[in-house]
């Protein structure tokens, strides 16, 4: 029950509706409790003979009145708790995903995205069970079991005391069940994480998996991780299902109770046959109270398991502060960096990524980054927008470090187009669009000129109004660096970071966005990383990156006259080149 605390700010929010709900089911178990106190004067005046068709009429109606009223009040219930409830899930799912958007990079490294979609829907539709029905059946059963107990008491004390003796019994077994089935539950729910991630990671490799011919294995993987997923909910059904058949044994001995005792009573005359009615209708009162007390005990525990999980998550602390997008003025800059003494691993057990690195970019001009590959190059590059923070040492941006920038300001100073472009299960236009959803048509077609992209979209059936399908999965390599690639041209940032983004480009291609790229990149601050030297030959400086630690610097011809690895690497990539040109010699 402590992680369910966090619940409490939320319910506090919607307490109007919740303070409605109790006075309407505290109303609707009045008109209830009333109901067998009619039909038992009803019986009292037939079995008497002190009756008349007028007077049956009367009793009728007041009966059907206390009915019409008590489901009235009911329904009045449920509008008010579970609206609430379903406003409760629907701010907590809002706030989850915020704050995992708020967490830095690393948790992501740790946390499969299966996992992370079982929190949003399953844990939040369980602790929404516990706000919504759970509370409301509560407050049911109390007020119920309080009117029908005053009620009985008023009847005979000692048959009312005779019905209530299983009831300790009862919030015995429920605490006993209800510890298992937190157990049970919370294994169920972590078990459901893990199918989650194996399935969305199968329908994401769907492509591989069939390239490879791993259907089969990788259905009998989803397949034992499905079996154990049942057979953890089939025990949980299996606790769950000890709780009714638990209540109904120690309701029916009330039952026998009422009906010996109570028979005796009226056989000497100390109750009438219409009380004896009444301490059976107001007994099947109670029964749902009873059986709600079970319920509501799994449901709680559910609910608990679940916000532990939740509880865990948001318990997850950004690396980076977060600031008020509408309280930041608006910035600019010219782009000077400057790294110093930068040293960067991802996790204190883990190597060093970067070494002191210390890096002066001047404001306005092309840095070339190239370098083998695990040498560090887009980790770099990542520090700059604080994707991740440095382990020690400190980062410069026009001569300020980069924690001094309100987060949403400094990220808008950048165009990156990652090593891997992501683009989104929408049209072409939006995807470009997305870091400028103002842009006009004519800004999203000069980018996709500029980005070398515009001819192939003129060639799809719907144009830029295309939807690229998940991932863009329509597409082929280059398209999607090039639709990503016009994405970042299109914000016209202050700083554009391109992590070898044209790698999947042919040269002769390369060649001309390059060229294009050139009145684009002047006086603007620029990083390329790249393989190919082709791509950063031109650049005003180029850096060398070996094992997390800059090794050469310069321009291109003063890289090549040093013979070191940026000379070595030429050699061996011109070598390539003329390969490639060589016509294939044809075997006789």
């Amino acid at each position: 029950m402590q992680a369910l605390k966090y619940v409490i700010p939320y319910m506090q929010r919607y307490r109007s509706f919740f303070l409605w709900g109790f006075l309407f089911v505290t109303l609707s178990n009045v008109f209830g409790a009333l109901i067998p106190r009619v039909i038992g004067s009803t019986i009292d005046l037939i079995t008497a003979g002190h009756f008349t068709q007028w007077t049956i009429a009367q009793q009728i109606a007041l009966l059907l009145g206390c009915v019409a009223a008590s489901g009235g009040l009911m329904f009045a219930t449920r509008k008010t708790i579970i609206v609430a409830s379903r406003k409760i899930e629907y701010d907590l799912r809002n706030d989850v995903l915020l704050h995992l958007e708020k967490l830095p990079m690393r948790f992501y490294t740790h946390h499969p995205t299966g996992s992370l979609m079982a929190h949003l829907t399953n844990d939040i539709a369980a602790v929404r069970e516990f706000i919504g029905p759970s509370v409301m059946y509560t407050a049911n059963t109390i007020t119920t079991a309080l009117f029908a107990l005053i009620m009985m008491i008023s009847l005979n004390l000692t048959v009312t005391a005779l019905v209530i003796l299983p009831l300790p019994l009862i919030s015995v077994a429920t605490y006993i069940i209800g510890k298992k089935v937190h157990r049970s539950f919370r294994r169920v729910q972590e078990q459901f994480a893990q199918l989650s991630t194996t399935a969305q990671e199968m329908l994401s490799g769907i492509r591989v998996i069939r390239a490879y011919g791993r259907e089969s294995y990788e259905r009998g993987v989803f397949d034992r991780q499905a079996h154990d997923y049942y057979r953890l909910n089939l025990h949980l059904a299996k606790v769950q299902g000890l709780s009714m058949p638990l209540m109904m044994v120690l309701v029916g001995l009330s039952q026998i109770a009422v009906l010996g005792i109570g028979g005796l009573y009226v056989a000497n005359g100390t109750i009438s046959y219409g009380d004896l009615a009444q301490f059976f209708i107001y007994l099947n009162q109670l029964i749902w109270p009873v059986i709600a007390i079970g319920w509501v005990v799994n449901a709680i525990q559910r609910a608990s398991a679940s916000a532990e999980r939740i509880a865990t998550l948001l318990a997850e602390k950004p690396e980076i502060p977060q600031f008020s997008i509408q309280s930041t003025p608006k910035l600019s800059i010219i782009g000077e960096i400057e790294y110093q003494n930068v040293s960067f691993r991802y996790h204190p057990e883990q190597p060093w990524v970067l070494r002191n690195i210390c890096l002066h970019i001047k404001p306005g001009t092309t840095l070339g980054i190239i370098g083998l590959t695990g040498s560090g190059k887009t980790t770099l590059v990542q520090l700059l927008p604080r994707l991740y923070e440095p382990t020690s040492g400190t980062i410069l941006l026009d001569g300020r470090p980069l924690t001094d920038y309100p987060l949403h300001t400094l990220r808008s100073f950048f165009g990156i187009v990652p090593q891997e472009p992501f683009l989104f299960s929408t049209t072409i236009a939006e995807n470009i669009r997305f870091g400028k959803p103002d842009a006009s048509d004519e800004e999203v077609i000069q980018a996709a000129i500029m980005a070398d992209i515009h001819k192939d979209i003129e060639r799809f059936p719907e144009g830029y109004n295309t939807v690229v399908g998940e991932r863009g999965i329509t597409l082929s390599g280059g398209q999607k660096q090039r639709i990503a690639l016009a994405r970042a041209l299109l914000r016209d940032p202050a700083i554009l970071i391109l992590d070898d983004a044209l790698s999947a480009v042919d040269t002769e291609t390369e060649e001309r966005i390059l060229q294009q790229l050139r009145s684009f990149l002047q006086n603007r601050t620029s990083i390329l990383i790249a393989h190919r030297i082709s791509t950063i030959k031109d650049a005003d400086w180029i850096l060398v990156i070996d094992r997390g630690t800059i090794v050469e610097a310069g321009t291109h011809q003063d890289l090549l006259q040093r013979n070191g690895i940026y000379a070595e690497l030429f050699a061996l990539q011109t070598l390539e080149e003329e390969i490639a040109e060589e016509p294939m010699v044809k075997v006789q």
